[in-house]
């Protein structure tokens, strides 16, 4: 169906392929790689920029759903598989009325294949980027934004409640205080951040931390002081999430990013009677235009730390995993 009978698409393209689980190291940037054939109601995208997470690496590493599902689909029929969740781009090809070639989108896709100069992704996933929004921005936004208003959303935060977040200037992080800070004004909830000093002073550049309630450095020694709060967001989860559980009142809630932490969270939280949820993103193209107005109205502060060409995806990769990104890692394409 495509319009561009003047200007062919090549047949193949430069890709990141990985034939194992493993380092960093098991990824290989190629040429020659095949282009996505679309089926009903998706749209090819040139790519521009793709988005790094953590979810990225786990997945490299053989951990997740995301790991499980390429053991399936490819490596158990000997196929290489591309990495890569998020993306914005260009509309080359369409089997969807909504998406038309030449718009600019940008998606969250469960199928991978993002770390590669063309993707096809379902129609339903993608939303237009505002005019005010960069590529690069849609790019690193998709994942990480859809996460954190969803996030907040399932949270259920009621008014007055006191709130403790750790990890407060990840990826997901920096969006969700931002959130947050919105619901101290809206909502007269208290907010305390867990997180290192290094990482605090740079908070300022996007919240205003005066209207923080508290904020505990996990880098001292000794226990967290009891604060009887209502709810923690943790998105870290294993002994951190663990160590954090001491801040919250008996029954207080628990909501966990990524899901493998629940059992052991309920586990340590029991005598508390803690309430343990875990939470996966949904992908959404509602969502995700969502997320892409509010940067566009300057509600939404987005962090880009650091832009890799795409051929330097272990580097990128290397870095994400230090856990030291204020903001979000990504991925030049074209």
């Amino acid at each position: 169906m495509s319009t561009l009978s003047h200007n062919p698409l090549p047949t193949t393209q430069h890709a990141v392929l990985i034939r194992e689980f493993g380092e960093p190291e098991v990824m290989s940037y190629q040429e020659d790689v095949a282009i996505p054939v679309l089926t009903d109601n998706q749209v090819l995208v040139k790519v521009a920029y793709a988005g790094i997470n953590p979810v990225d690496y786990k997945t490299r590493q053989g951990k997740g759903w995301g790991a499980d599902a390429i053991q399936k689909d490819k490596f158990d029929k000997n196929e290489p598989a591309i990495l890569g969740f998020d993306m914005s781009g260009t509309v080359v090809d369409s089997r969807s009325e909504q998406f038309t070639i030449g718009t600019q989108v940008a998606a969250l896709t469960f199928h991978g294949g993002c770390y590669a100069e063309y993707v096809a992704v379902d129609a339903e996933m993608l939303a237009k980027v505002p005019d005010s929004v960069t590529l690069e921005q849609a790019g690193a936004l998709p994942c990480i934004g859809q996460t954190a208003i969803q996030f907040v959303e399932f949270a259920d935060i009621q008014d007055g409640e006191h709130v403790v977040i750790n990890a407060p200037a990840g990826g997901v992080g920096h969006l969700l205080i931002q959130l947050l800070m919105d619901k101290v004004a809206k909502n007269n909830i208290k907010v305390t951040v867990i997180c290192s000093p290094e990482k605090y002073a740079k908070l300022d550049e996007i919240i205003d931390t005066n209207q923080l309630t508290g904020w505990i450095d996990y880098t001292k020694d000794g226990e967290f002081p009891e604060l009887k709060a209502d709810v923690l967001l943790d998105l870290v989860g294993n002994e951190a999430g663990v160590r954090a559980l001491s801040v919250l009142k008996s029954g207080g809630r628990v909501n966990v990013l990524p899901t493998i932490w629940v059992d052991k969270l309920k586990e340590a939280g029991s005598q508390k009677q803690l309430k343990v949820a875990g939470y996966k993103a949904q992908r959404s193209g509602e969502d995700m235009a969502r997320v892409l107005q509010l940067v566009a109205d300057g509600k939404l502060t987005l962090r880009i730390q650091q832009t890799y060409p795409l051929s330097e995806v272990v580097a990128a990769h290397h870095e994400l995993q230090k856990g030291a990104a204020f903001g979000k890692i990504v991925l030049k394409v074209s």
